[in-house]
C-alpha cells in the first residue's frame, strides 16, 4: 500500500478504557499495523467503558490537555491529523477545539459518539450537542452511526424513532455534509436493512447517489464497533486510500473482527476481538 507523504502524527482523542479493547485501547493497535505515527490524547480515563459495568470510576484529563499540548508545542511535535471518538466532559470538548484552531489540521475524521439503539447516552445534554457541531465544522469526515445521524441532522436532542421517517438517506446524508468542512464526507454506520436482515453503511458517491456496503446481521450487539470502524477508516484515508476504497476496506475489516468476537463468544462488554483483522493488516502492508 503505497502512504500519502505526510509531515506529522496522527493525533487520535478518544477516551480510555482500562477494561477491554474498545476506543483508544482500540484504535492505537490497529493504527499501529498500519505504519502510521500516533500522538494520544485520552478525553477521559475510565475505569470501564461506560455501558455495561454500572458506573465507571472516571479522571477528568481536561486540565491535562492543555499542558501536553504546550510540552509538544515546546518538542517542536507536528500534529497534521487528527482522529476524534467519545467526549464525554464540555470542558474537554472546549479544549480540542481550541487546539483543532491552532493546529488547523488538513486531515480530520470525527466519530461523534452521543447515542445508538435509538438514545441518547445517559450523560449526553443539549450542550454537547452544539458543542459537537463546533467540533464537525473541522472534520473532513464524519461517521455516525444511523441514530446520531438522525439527532445531528434534526439538530435538536429529541426522539430520533420520531426522526428516522423524515428524511431519506440521500437526504440525511447531504444535511450531515452541510455541518462539516465544505467538501467533506459523510458515512452512516448501522443502517439496518429489515427486509433482508443486513446491516451496514451508507454513503454518498461523487454523483450524489447513495452507496452501501451491507453484511449479514450478528446476534447481539458488539461494543466497539464504531471504534474499530472509524480508526480504521481514518488510517485508510491517511495513507491516501480514496473515500469509497476505504470505507469498503474498513467496513470489510471491522465485520471480519465482528465475527470473529462472535465466534469466540468472547464477551461482549469488553470490545471487539482484534487478531484476525491484525494479521489481515500485516499482510497488506507486506504487499
Amino acid at each position: 500500500m503505497e502512504e500519502v507523504k505526510r509531515q506529522g502524527h496522527l493525533l487520535v482523542a478518544e477516551d480510555i478504557s482500562a477494561l477491554g479493547s474498545l476506543s483508544l485501547t482500540a484504535a492505537l493497535p490497529l493504527l499501529a499495523q498500519l505504519g502510521i505515527p500516533t500522538a494520544l490524547l485520552p478525553t477521559s480515563i475510565l475505569s470501564t467503558q461506560s455501558e455495561g459495568f454500572d458506573q465507571p470510576v472516571s479522571l477528568s484529563t481536561a486540565k491535562w490537555l492543555p499542558r501536553v499540548w504546550k510540552h509538544w508545542q515546546e518538542q517542536q511535535v507536528v500534529l497534521d491529523s487528527v482522529l476524534i471518538g467519545y467526549i464525554g466532559e464540555l470542558a474537554v470538548g472546549t479544549e480540542l477545539n481550541s487546539l483543532l484552531a491552532k493546529i488547523e489540521p488538513t486531515h480530520v475524521v470525527i466519530d461523534p459518539v452521543f447515542a445508538d439503539n435509538g438514545q441518547l447516552y445517559p450523560t449526553f445534554i443539549e450542550q454537547h450537542l452544539q458543542q459537537l457541531y463546533q467540533l464537525l465544522k473541522w472534520a473532513n469526515i464524519i461517521t455516525p452511526n444511523y441514530t446520531e445521524a438522525c439527532f445531528l441532522a434534526a439538530g435538536q436532542v429529541g426522539s430520533p424513532l420520531k426522526q428516522q421517517f423524515v428524511f431519506t438517506e440521500a437526504e440525511l446524508l447531504q444535511k450531515l455534509g452541510k455541518i462539516i468542512l465544505p467538501g467533506g464526507k459523510v458515512v452512516i454506520t448501522g443502517v439496518v436493512e429489515q427486509a433482508t436482515n443486513q446491516i451496514g453503511c451508507i454513503w454518498l458517491d461523487e454523483s450524489g447517489q447513495v452507496i452501501r456496503k451491507m453484511f449479514p446481521r450478528l446476534a447481539g450487539h458488539f461494543y466497539g464497533s464504531g471504534d474499530v470502524f472509524a480508526a480504521l477508516l481514518a488510517g485508510f484515508t491517511w495513507q491516501g486510500l480514496a473515500f469509497s476504497a476505504a470505507i469498503n476496506e474498513a467496513a470489510e475489516l471491522t465485520y471480519l473482527a465482528l465475527r470473529e468476537t462472535a465466534e469466540t463468544n468472547s464477551e461482549r462488554r469488553l470490545g471487539i476481538r482484534l487478531s484476525r483483522v491484525m494479521a489481515k493488516l500485516a499482510q497488506k502492508m507486506n504487499k
